[in-house]
């Protein structure tokens, strides 16, 4: 059985309590996009938070900045790759280095894949 994984798409704000769509940046029981409208990505969208919310929320809204996905604002976790993992056991001090450079950071809910390596310490 081939189950295809259907592509995930932010709809409405991601902040708890708001429930504004992402396109008219009206609340969803009053939203009149059209599902043509809905078909293309939102704009001005962070963390899966509208503009409105990052503006009015500032301090809910940095907690979540740079600690989860950029897109829908789901979780975020590291995973090392084989090569990393295998270098850091064979090349004990400098693997450990190498691992960390080939480690990729993931989302949990869109698989968005961002390079977290040594750069994405800084």
């Amino acid at each position: 059985m081939n189950k295809k994984k259907s592509q995930f798409r932010r709809v409405k704000c991601a902040r708890k309590g708001c429930g504004k769509c992402l396109f008219c940046l009206k609340h969803v029981s009053e939203c009149g996009c059209t599902e043509e409208q809905k078909s293309s990505q939102p704009r001005n969208v962070l963390y899966g938070w509208c503009s409105k919310c990052r503006v009015t929320h500032k301090a809910m809204y940095k907690r979540v900045e740079g600690h989860c996905c950029t897109y829908c604002g789901g979780d975020v976790e590291d995973n090392f790759s084989s090569c990393g993992i295998i270098s850091a056991i064979l090349l004990f001090p400098l693997g450990i280095v190498i691992c960390c450079c080939t480690k990729e950071r993931k989302c949990v809910i869109c698989d968005t894949a961002t390079g977290g390596g040594v750069l994405g310490w800084w």
